[in-house]
């Protein structure tokens, strides 16, 4: 029951273009893949009828909690009126497990569940261990009507009617620098009131674990209204501060918007402008910009290649489809011993760990040429960064960042607790950084951090534990990591007998296990935005996800892989 969440999260979305959602019936696993959000889907509540018992009342409660209205109005009704005037829904959301039915006694009604997730005020969705056991407070009003003296603090939700209630929108900011943009996930009640949410938290900047890793909200702006027409457009309508925004300011601003507008199947282009006034006219789009537009922004770097590379008998290959280690084209080489190698983004520069793993060294592709970069004890795999430095972990769990001038920076990690980073792979814009970290008892746990420059030293903190446990896989080490999109994880995993792979979005609100179906042997990840994810196993057999629980062989005799 504690990851039943998990499975329905994702109904949801394939729920979200119907008609009607269903508040009652099977749950059935639909693909992870990541999809654009209707959020017109209501839940209609009902007010508490005349004469009805005390399980009924909390019962419509728990009901009207799950469904947004102005100041919750029918789920007030619920509520002695002193408690309807201390009530504060908007203090954030607790997502209790399902199969906790309400407790009643003729005097009182508690629940006892699990909360497998919450809310804060921001919407920012996070993993829970916690247990509420809650009593209501039910007594008689004057017309000798059951009404609740004891609501919880904020909303209280169960897992089905969460995933029938809101749905997962994504704000965007913007990365240091301001060349490209950063998600910043958000779970809004269905309804109008996402279309405004997401406007919202654009002009008032991302969450507060995000926020030191990204560029500040523009100062001043408020929101006036933001809605979407019957043709699609999301009219934007802002309230200016102490001074108005300059050209580049604005087109910043409106990028912003249209990236997070992408969350929607029911918007298409994005206006924005003052109050009262004329739409910007922002360039090159004009007043009415297309959702696909501003694509430069994209949090995910474009692929110099989509082709799969690896190291075979220590030399830097693109790995050709079919098994079969002759068919595997040499491209570095200048690299004939590596054991742990990357290529940069543009598929033009490897970087490979030398023999003795002591050793990194840069490689242009078709030259028989090798660059030092500086040495270090017990190199692990590295990976370029957006910006071409290179970043390395040890057998020591340390993190350096190496500049394309092979200067060397230790990075700082805080708040991981007891253990050693065992393997790492950098968001696709750099502000993130998913961990594997091996704690003292030797289990091995997934994480996410922030990446923030200190005095131009990288700091790796806001360490953030990821539970991946489902209710087939209770015991699990995490054994790889890899981004399948700017916000969404791959995750490799053993339960002891068994490895699989599971899609598991960056603030665990998913997590769904993709198969390969009976593979015991799998050790690495070659994960990246928009290319076909790859496995491979202790002995070198490399396999291609084609869908859930569909994997096909794709190559044999490779000590590792990776993509640009």
């Amino acid at each position: 029951m504690r990851r039943l969440l998990l499975a329905v999260l994702v109904l949801a979305v394939a729920l979200a273009g119907c008609s009607g959602v269903p508040t009652t019936g099977p749950v059935e696993r639909v693909s992870a893949a990541p999809g654009r959000l209707n959020p017109g889907v209501e839940i209609a509540p009902a007010p508490p009828g005349r004469n009805a018992t005390a399980i009924t009342v909390v019962e419509g409660f728990l009901h009207a909690m799950a469904s947004y209205q102005p100041d919750y109005s029918v789920a007030r009704a619920y509520l002695t009126p002193e408690a309807s005037r201390t009530w504060s829904p908007e203090a954030g959301v607790r997502i209790y497990a399902e199969g906790n039915p309400v407790v009643a006694t003729e005097t009182n009604a508690t629940l006892r569940a699990p909360v497998v997730g919450t809310l804060d005020s921001q919407g920012a969705y996070r993993q829970s261990t916690e247990t509420i056991e809650h009593d209501f407070g039910l007594v008689r009003d004057d017309d000798d009507q059951w009404r609740i003296s004891n609501p919880p603090a904020g909303l209280l939700i169960s897992e089905y009617l969460f995933s029938s209630a809101f749905t997962r929108v994504t704000p965007y900011f913007y990365a240091p620098g301001g060349s490209w943009l950063v998600p910043d996930p958000r779970f809004y009640p269905r309804g109008p009131g996402a279309y405004e949410g997401t406007a919202r938290a654009v002009v008032w900047g991302a969450t507060e674990w995000l926020a030191p890793a990204v560029e500040p909200a523009l100062p001043g702006i408020r929101l006036a209204s933001a809605v979407v027409t019957s043709t699609g457009v999301a009219r934007v309508e802002l309230t200016r501060g102490a001074s108005d925004l300059d050209p580049a300011q604005r087109i910043a601003l409106a990028t912003q918007l249209v990236w997070s507008y992408r969350s929607f199947e029911s918007v298409v282009a994005v206006s924005v402008g003052w109050a009262g006034e004329e739409p910007w006219a922002v360039e090159p789009y004009g007043q009415v910009i297309p959702v696909t537009g501003f694509p430069e922004a994209d949090p995910a770097p474009r692929q110099g290649s989509r082709q799969l590379f690896g190291l075979e008998q220590g030399q830097v290959v693109r790995v050709m489809e079919g098994p079969g280690s002759g068919q595997n084209l040499r491209v570095a080489p200048g690299v004939t011993a590596a054991t742990h190698a990357a290529v940069r983004q543009d598929a033009l520069v490897a970087v490979a760990v030398s023999a003795d793993r002591s050793g990194l060294e840069l490689a242009p592709l078709g030259e028989a040429v090798l660059r030092p970069l500086g040495t270090s004890a017990g190199l692990r795999r590295p990976q370029f960064s957006r910006e071409g430095a290179v970043w390395v972990n040890n057998d020591a769990g340390e993190l350096a960042v190496v500049s394309p001038q092979g200067e060397w920076a230790l990075g700082t990690a805080t708040d991981l607790g007891e253990g050693l980073i065992q393997a790492f792979r950098l968001s696709p814009d750099g502000t993130r950084v998913a961990l594997v970290v091996q704690r003292p008892g030797g289990q091995q746990v997934l994480g996410l951090a922030r990446v923030t420059d200190a005095d131009t030293l990288p700091v790796v903190d806001g360490w953030r534990e990821l539970n991946v446990a489902t209710g087939s896989l209770a015991q699990l080490t995490v054994l790889d990591v890899g981004w399948r999109a700017a916000d969404s994880l791959l995750v490799l995993v053993s339960d002891g007998r068994t490895t699989s792979v599971l899609a598991v979005a960056q603030d665990g609100s998913t997590v769904v296990p993709i198969g390969p179906s009976a593979a015991t042997d799998l050790v690495e990840l070659a994960v990246a935005p928009g290319v076909p994810p790859m496995v491979r196993s202790a002995e070198g057999a490399v396999w291609r996800y084609n869908s859930d629980f569909r994997w096909s062989s794709h190559a044999t005799g490779l000590t590792t892989i990776f993509y640009p």
